[in-house]
């Protein structure tokens, strides 16, 4: 255990290799394996943790190996996972998206494919201008026959100009070289943009994970050894910015074809969480996608504006009226015009006139949303949901604006969700619009009465995302009319309301025609992808031309 003190010693210098701007908080060192269980390090001599930017490190491993006299390069190797490749959970998150496309049927190897991947510019970076040992740290691991290592470590040797044999067991073969001279072409063309070369680095590997038979071949027992990076968002929550990502590629680019702009949907969202160690529950997950998707689309939701009182302006004076208050002589005013006061003769008042207010007071107008999600509609959790998106992209613009949202996710009779009221907690918000039944259509007439049996304090609107199945709202058995319900609400919101609704037959659905003649904006739509630029268009068409009150 003496080496430890020493490493400890030198933690500054290991950062001094990137910057000497750089600080993390020195490397833990574990000492036993009930220490690394606890810590989350398991087969591997080091590993970081991007929930607090450590850097975690095995003693026994180390000794195992003979790695004591290498703390620069073991050390500055895991600082360089945090601030250069992949530096943070984001970065990490696209190299597995773009690994896991590339490694089909091979999900499970995605991480490690990562980060091997990750290693060789970290090392390549190290050895080249910093001139540390990097190789011996793998010829203490050791040499291995199976042919996925051995065109790793050949890639190593043609990156440092290293004789053959100095890492690989034995004379490689053709492909071998090949592929090893490709990923050296990588690694140097893309030093500062790494994310360039992932799709090619994983399609290079994946054969070498299957025989001829198309049966698992390579043996990657070796690779644990050095695996640093699998559970790094172990603890975190779902990175966002990673909902649209360019493949690019350029040994493959005739096979990526229509992936160069790659819209990801929330099962692949949920898949790359799974990769790097994010144990989140599935309606974090998609509560994060969801946001993330609908953040550059949002609209400047509809506020009511109304002038504030109109302000006095001093104009000048006038005689004051004996009649007149007293306390509205200028005093200072009539002794200038004379010395001698005579109340009514030489006492003036201040002469005020009225200009408008500069001031503008908003009054949000609160959103009362209905989303159909009857057996009809895609499940957000499973695919991309244009309803789910069209309603998270209003419910966060109206909450820009200081609106509260209400959100009823709805399905068959009595088969609804919503939120406690109107709120203004995002999560709690999507949460619900995240949600899915998959059951019959009947629209909650119930919660529509109950919503408006009073005229609420601000001004809502109401607006309903659903198909055919909305003229449930009219044609259920209800105990009491259902047009009423649906007339009185309009009425008691104030705030107008809205049906966006994919209809097969529009001009012939006689339910939806009386739905619009009784006071409902209706916007047919022929694909739900079509609600996103319905989100744009929805202020616009409702409220502008109304938006100043006087």
């Amino acid at each position: 255990m003496d080496f430890v003190k020493k490493w400890e010693e030198r933690w500054d210098e290991a950062l001094k290799l990137w910057s000497d701007y750089v600080k993390l908080t020195p490397a833990k060192f574990l000492f036993s394996a009930s220490e690394e269980k606890v810590e989350g390090l398991t087969g591997s001599f080091a590993a970081i943790r991007l929930l607090d930017h450590r850097v975690l490190l095995s003693v026994e491993q180390i000794q195992k190996y003979k790695l004591e006299d290498y703390p620069l390069e073991i050390m500055g190797h895991e600082i360089g996972h945090h601030v250069y490749c992949p530096g943070d959970l984001t970065d990490q998150a696209k190299l597995i998206y773009l690994a896991g496309l590339a490694l089909p049927r091979l999900g499970h190897l995605t991480s490690t494919i990562v980060n091997v991947y990750e290693d060789l510019y970290i090392n390549d970076h190290l050895k080249r201008y910093q001139h540390l040992r990097m190789e011996e740290v793998y010829q203490r691991i050791g040499k291995n026959k199976d042919r996925f290592w051995n065109f790793y470590m050949r890639t190593y040797e043609l990156l440092w100009a290293l004789p053959s044999e100095t890492l690989t067991d034995g004379k490689v073969d053709d492909l071998i070289q090949s592929d090893a001279s490709l990923v050296c072409r990588m690694i140097r063309n893309f030093p500062n943009d790494w994310q360039k070369g992932m799709f090619d680095f994983a399609s290079i590997c994946f054969p070498y994970f299957f025989d001829e038979n198309g049966v698992g071949s390579s043996n990657i027992q070796n690779l644990s050894t050095i695996l640093d990076t699998l559970d790094a968002g172990k603890g975190m929550t779902p990175p966002s910015g990673i909902t649209d990502i360019e493949v690019e590629s350029e040994i493959f680019s005739s096979e990526i074809g229509s992936l160069t702009k790659r819209e990801l949907g929330p099962a692949d969202f949920s898949s790359i969480c799974k990769a790097m160690g994010i144990e989140a529950d599935i309606s974090d997950i998609v509560y994060r996608f969801y946001k993330d998707k609908a953040l550059p689309h949002l609209v400047p939701f509809p506020e009511l504006r109304t002038p504030g009182a109109k302000e006095n302006i001093l104009e000048g004076n006038e005689l004051w009226d004996p009649g007149s208050p007293i306390e509205q002589i200028n005093w200072i005013e009539s002794t200038i015009r004379s010395p001698i006061v005579v109340p009514g003769y030489t006492t003036v008042e201040d002469l005020y006139g009225e200009v408008e207010s500069m001031e503008v007071r908003t009054n949000p107008i609160d959103l009362d949303l209905f989303v159909d999600c009857s057996g009809s509609m895609p499940n957000p959790q499973t695919s991309l949901s244009y309803l789910t998106l069209a309603g998270a992209i209003i419910s966060l613009s109206a909450l820009r604006t200081g609106s509260s949202v209400r959100v009823t996710l709805w399905s068959g009779e009595k088969e609804y969700e919503t939120t406690n009221g109107f709120i203004r907690n995002e999560k709690e918000i999507l949460k619900v619009l995240t949600g899915y039944f998959g059951g019959g259509t009947c629209f909650p007439l119930d919660l529509l009465e109950e919503g408006y049996k009073e005229k609420p304090k601000r001004k809502r609107h109401i607006l309903i995302i659903s198909d055919d199945g909305i003229d449930t709202m009219f044609t259920q058995k209800f105990p009491r009319d259902p047009r009423f319900i649906a007339k009185n609400a309009l009425e008691k919101a104030e705030g107008g309301g809205s049906m966006v609704l994919q209809l097969y037959n529009p001009k012939g659905n006689s339910i939806v025609n009386e739905m619009g003649k009784s006071g409902w904006e209706l916007y047919p739509i022929s694909n739900w992808e079509d609600l996103i630029q319905f989100s744009k268009e929805f202020v616009q068409r409702n409220y502008v031309r109304n938006q100043i009150l006087r």
